[in-house]
């Protein structure tokens, strides 16, 4: 049987759909491509020049201002009681915490020399004593007496020469001595005149002084009469307190060799506690009496206590802290109400300055300008400088008393390319 081509068998081959469906999605894969392309073209030219930014909200909050100081905590009337001799501590009488009062013995203290200073110091009185009651004697001083006796001696030679140059005259004339004779008389006449004269002036000199050697000599008895009283002090085996308190601290033990000076023990109240602290000159300005403190410190962490600023230093003063110098204003804040504190704690200070409701943006929305503060305000999606009037601040936000509204967006940390009129995009 012979083959005959028919016109279908002829014909080219259809295609296989697989083929089809592959073609299909490359036409479909370069039209995404081709829109992927336009669109981020489109979105380039749109977006061109648009700075992005981080916002925040103006809001009204409660804002408390602070200032940061450190300070040591002392008991109030605090006494540090010093060695007033040099000797040896023999026995002690009271313990740290310890109440007393005024005249109770504290402790005993050996001085080698007592016997010694007690008798020189009476020796010293008696003698001033002794000199005040002779000056006393008839109202003349010891030195009016002996002037007056001085006065009576050269009067008494002054009379003798003028008799002796009266007769060699007489004798001179009847020629019964010779020229040197009359000269040595005239010469023993002058010298006993001007030692008269002399003798005269001191009487009378003190006699002018002699109410003020008076005065003299009753202020040295009043001294030895002191000195005495202070030895006996000093000397006493006792060493007696002069006030009451508490025993705050004791710095010697029985068997110490101690001076003048020595520090022995401190006594104060603790009844009232108050720091001695320092602010820096930058916040000097915002202290005053009266304000509010919160107190805390390392050795009662997570704790603070309330405190009060009830003295203001009237200058600033130099202390070197941390190695450098700078300038501080001192205060004093009293302690309130019961507390663990002790005198000597280091501690911190935050003294409130301000305390009111305010609108606030974060400190980092501010920009100083040399013209004043300003903020970049976001209106319509486009930023605008607007200058602003500040008030307080706690560190992290800062109060805005004009130049913006509640609700307002400002940028935080404006990125350096943000322009007056710039397109932002808020992230």
């Amino acid at each position: 049987m012979s083959e005959m081509t028919s016109p279908e068998r002829s014909a080219a081959a259809p295609v296989s759909p697989a083929r089809s469906t592959k073609k299909r999605f490359f036409v479909a894969g370069l039209i995404l491509l081709g829109l992927i392309v336009v669109g981020l073209n489109i979105y380039r030219i749109m977006n061109k020049d648009v700075v992005t930014v981080a916002v925040a909200t103006v809001s009204q909050q409660h804002l408390v201002e602070e200032v940061p100081a450190a300070g040591k905590v002392v008991a109030a009337n605090r006494e540090m009681i010093l060695s007033e001799v040099t000797g040896t501590v023999k026995a002690i009488h009271v313990q740290m915490g310890d109440k007393v009062g005024a005249g109770q013995v504290l402790m005993d203290i050996h001085v080698p020399n007592a016997e010694q200073r007690l008798a020189t110091a009476r020796a010293n009185l008696a003698a001033a004593e002794s000199n005040l009651q002779q000056a006393g004697a008839g109202g003349q001083s010891a030195e009016i007496l002996a002037a007056q006796y001085a006065v009576s001696q050269a009067q008494n030679i002054h009379e003798q020469n003028q008799a002796t140059l009266e007769r060699t005259r007489s004798l001179f004339q009847q020629g019964a001595v010779a020229q040197t004779d009359l000269e040595r008389a005239e010469a023993s006449f002058k010298d006993s005149q001007a030692a008269y004269d002399k003798a005269q002036a001191d009487l009378r000199r003190a006699q002018e002084s002699g109410p003020l050697q008076i005065q003299s000599l009753q202020a040295a008895a009043e001294a030895a009469r002191l000195q005495l009283q202070l030895v006996q002090k000093q000397t006493a085996p006792g060493l007696v307190s002069t006030r009451s308190g508490q025993v705050l601290s004791i710095m010697v033990q029985a068997g110490d060799q101690i001076t003048e000076g020595t520090p022995l023990l401190a006594i104060g109240s603790l009844g009232t506690l108050s720091i001695q602290a320092d602010v820096t000159e930058s916040e000097s300005a915002k202290i005053k009496a009266g304000q509010a403190v919160i107190i805390s410190g390392n050795a009662f962490q997570n704790q603070t206590y309330p405190g009060r600023v009830t003295q203001v230093g009237m200058e600033v003063i130099n202390k070197v802290k941390t190695g450098q110098e700078d300038t501080f204003l001192p205060v004093i804040v009293e302690v309130e109400g019961d507390s663990p504190l002790m005198p000597g704690y280091n501690v911190d200070l935050d003294i409130i300055t301000a305390d009111s409701q305010a609108l606030v943006i974060p400190i980092e929305a501010l920009i100083e300008k040399e013209e004043g503060p300003s903020v970049w305000v976001i209106k319509d999606g486009l930023a605008h400088l607007i200058p602003v009037k500040t008030g307080i601040s706690d560190g992290m936000t800062i109060e805005i008393k004009s130049g913006l509204a509640q609700d307002d967006r400002v940028v935080i940390n404006p990125p350096a390319q943000l322009q007056e009129g710039s397109k932002v995009r808020i992230r």
